[in-house]
């Protein structure tokens, strides 16, 4: 697979920061240079703090526009302010091929046209994204029905399905006769401690415990990026004395893609929270955490499974891993691929992951992968602590070699992705 243009999110160190006209607080035009790279790849993007400007809060995207300086010409790049944050600044930009060069910029206090490029829409049940009238991802907020004969017990809210390519192809299933638990890109517990009971999150015909949206945190949507966040309860014991003990702040985040790209990414960031002054215990076991359940005409004679290390479907479960990914036939269009990818914040990184092997479900309808940062040790989550667990998924409708994929792992962890995280937290 050759890639000429990728979006790349890059980390720039702020350099010299001068207000050109006007008080801090009434910049019209804020000039800056950020080094080179020296990729020249095209289409990678920054974020950072602008400092020394204070930015008024009826500032959105449209206010401030980007401009990049090429040769004596400023041209256009697309750019973001994140909502919340009117400091903090996102940028497109084209990289040089010298390391080091100084690059130039503006960022102008102009009415620009507004630009979404990715929307969501809420149908009732799920928060749709849609780009160029297309679904990417559906997350689903109401409880999803059980099949006929199938135990209330499964049914639940607050995961991901369907998880689609930019050319529609379908790449999770809920829900399969095998595992009726099994809720397309989840992340539930299996094997947790609380008061001295244990717990299983992640097995729900145990009815010990479950995870249910509760509410809309945020949700906004720009020209670089749209994103969801959600907080989740984390029940033990539902319909029977039930109780709260942890409460998880979930962001979505899809990012554009540019137009000549055939694939997408999507961040997902989890902060939990103890919602009790009990610590919840998660403890060692062989599987649980960040999953996908793959697309059900995926079986060992059309799937394949690399992962960072060079592993496969037959040798990979058990393994550390960056990252790993699964191709394979699309239900629609060519060969279809999705990356799953950690990152060094996390807990216990790099992380083990759990596959199906080879053979797992007489072979059909076996895709199944997850990062697990406790499978061979316990995660103690203290109250009063915001834990963090964040990832990188990125959707292709091709094949994305391992070299593609390092550099892409790379640009991911060079800074955390999440503009939120607790400066308290404890999670390494």
């Amino acid at each position: 697979m050759h890639i000429t243009r990728f979006v790349v999110i890059v980390i720039l160190i702020p350099m010299w920061w001068l207000a050109t006209t006007g008080l801090a607080q009434n910049v019209t035009t804020v000039s800056f240079s950020i080094p080179s790279k020296g990729t020249g790849l095209e289409q990678l993007i920054f974020h950072q703090e602008i400092e020394g400007v204070k930015f008024h809060t009826e500032d959105t995207t449209t206010s401030w526009s980007l401009y990049q300086k090429t040769g004596e010409d400023w041209t256009p790049q697309l750019s973001q302010i994140q909502k919340g944050r009117p400091n903090l600044l996102y940028g497109r930009y084209d990289d040089t091929g010298k390391q080091g060069e100084a690059l130039y910029f503006q960022w102008r206090r102009e009415k620009a046209k507004p630009l979404v490029g990715i929307t969501i829409e809420d149908n009732g049940k799920s928060f749709n994204f849609i780009y160029h009238d297309s679904l990417l991802m559906s997350y689903r907020y109401v409880d999803m029905p059980v099949p006929d004969g199938v135990p209330q017990v499964y049914s639940r809210s607050g995961f991901v399905h369907p998880l689609k390519t930019l050319q529609g192809n379908i790449l999770t299933q809920i829900q399969p006769g095998d595992h009726y638990h099994h809720y397309g890109l989840w992340h539930p517990w299996t094997h947790t401690e609380y008061d001295g009971e244990e717990i299983d999150f992640w097995n729900l015909i145990k009815e010990e415990g479950t995870v249910r949206f509760s509410d809309v945190v945020s949700r906004s949507e720009g020209p670089l990026f749209s994103e969801l966040t959600v907080l989740h309860n984390h029940v033990i014991h539902p319909g029977r004395g039930e109780q709260t003990v942890l409460k998880e702040l979930l962001t979505y985040r899809i990012w554009t893609p540019d137009e000549a790209q055939d694939y997408y990414i999507l961040d997902v960031i989890y902060h939990m929270n103890p919602s009790t002054n009990k610590p919840l215990i998660i403890k060692k076991y062989r599987y649980e955490g960040f999953s996908l359940r793959g697309p059900a005409h995926w079986n060992d004679d059309n799937a394949e499974l690399l992962t960072s290390q060079g592993k496969n479907k037959s040798n990979g479960n058990g393994t550390r891993a960056k990252w790993v990914k699964v191709t394979g036939p699309g239900d629609k269009t060519g060969k279809n691929t999705v990356a799953m990818m950690t990152h060094p914040a996390n807990y216990n990184y790099p992380e083990h992951i759990r596959i199906w092997p080879t053979g797992t479900n007489e072979g059909k309808e076996n895709v199944f992968l997850n990062f697990n940062p406790t499978q061979d040790r316990d995660w103690v989550l203290e109250p009063g602590h915001t834990h963090t667990l964040q990832y990188r998924v990125l959707v292709s409708d091709q094949d994305m070699n391992a070299q593609v994929l390092n550099d892409l792992w790379h640009s991911h962890t060079e800074r955390s992705i999440s503009e939120v995280d607790d400066p308290d937290d404890d999670t390494r």
